[in-house]
């Protein structure tokens, strides 16, 4: 039987009402609308700018190259510079991400295109861990995977409201101003309200001296860190490959309304399930490892039915699995 908490939900979910959550909420879903639309918008740089297939998995790829060489950058800054420091550096890289997006949708060259994705990459490489970081810092423990699962839920929300405008409007260079628009002023907004009194995870005097080579060597001896990069490993193949799965469809003889219906219909379920498996995640927290038999749901589960999906060649039938595992496998949000 789970013990009886002393608080009550009101109280509890009180604390998520917070101007720092908020603005950390916000930052993340427009990171994550940002990444939706490279893949949105594959079909119309596929027609208005001539590009094959071959050339969008480079822009793809470089993105994600980007994304990754940048991130022990960002980190050795917010290791050098503390974590009060950390609104600062994500105030820097979301102006530095709104820039590179406005350029994105002002070049048609796909030398100047693959340039700014690449600096549009590497600002977006510090959002999400940044985001997460400092909302443990805001959030209690007790709260952390509701907070989280409210963070997927409007990441989703937006990554759908980003995708059916791209499709729908069959545009994609407004899509990128205004997400470009947005990221420099939300930059301002997180600079001056999202300051670190007192960090609950604020490093030691002998830790800010160590080098990163030595952090990597403490990090790496813990054992759950050593299985999520395991993990992550594994599915970020077929994770990436989702990016192309409105071209599948396409190629399937889906017609953009089609498209658009089962793109809306599964994000909408992916936003509910990702608020569903942060509760869930909060709810069975007092179990041993409850979250990990949640997350492990989630992924069996989601696998499942994604597979599914890519063997379906009907509307309705693709709509249905797909429907399924954008529901369960964001219960990882938790």
């Amino acid at each position: 039987m789970l013990p009886i908490r002393k608080k009550s939900i009101k109280v509890r979910y009180v604390q998520l009402c917070r101007l720092q959550v908020a603005v950390l909420i916000t930052v993340a879903a427009l990171d994550a609308a940002d990444k939706a639309m490279l893949a949105a918008s594959f079909p119309i740089l596929e027609r208005t700018l001539s590009l094959d297939v071959a050339t969008l998995g480079y822009f793809s790829m470089f993105a994600n190259l980007s994304y990754a060489l940048s991130l022990p950058l960002w980190s050795g800054l917010v290791h050098r510079h503390g974590v009060k420091k950390a609104h600062s550096i994500l105030a820097s890289s979301c102006f530095l991400w709104g820039v590179a997006t406005m350029l994105i949708a002002g070049s048609s060259t796909i030398t100047w295109q693959a340039i700014f994705r690449c600096v549009n990459g590497a600002a977006l490489a510090s959002i999400l861990p940044l985001s997460q970081m400092m909302l443990v810092e805001f959030v209690p423990a007790a709260l952390r995977g509701t907070s989280f699962g409210l963070m997927a839920f409007m990441e989703n929300l937006s990554a759908t409201a980003s995708t059916s405008a791209v499709v729908w409007f069959d545009d994609w260079r407004v899509p990128y101003f205004v997400v470009g628009t947005l990221s420099i002023l939300i930059s301002s907004i997180v600079e001056r309200y999202l300051v670190i009194v007192h960090a609950k995870g604020a490093p030691g005097q002998n830790e800010h001296k160590m080098t990163m080579i030595q952090m990597f060597h403490r990090v790496r001896q813990i054992p759950t860190f050593f299985y999520l990069v395991c993990q992550g490993l594994f599915g970020a193949i077929p994770w990436d490959m989702m990016g192309f799965l409105l071209l599948l469809m396409k190629w399937r003889g889906f017609t953009p309304d089609q498209v658009v219906s089962i793109q809306f219909a599964s994000g909408c379920c992916g936003t509910v399930g990702s608020l569903i498996g942060g509760i869930l995640g909060d709810h069975f927290s007092y179990l041993r490892n409850g979250r990990i038999y949640v997350g492990l749901f989630s992924v069996l589960s989601g696998a499942t039915f994604y597979g599914l999906f890519l063997h379906s060649k009907s509307e309705s039938s693709s709509g249905m699995v797909y429907f399924f595992s954008s529901l369960l496998s964001p219960y990882l949000s938790m």
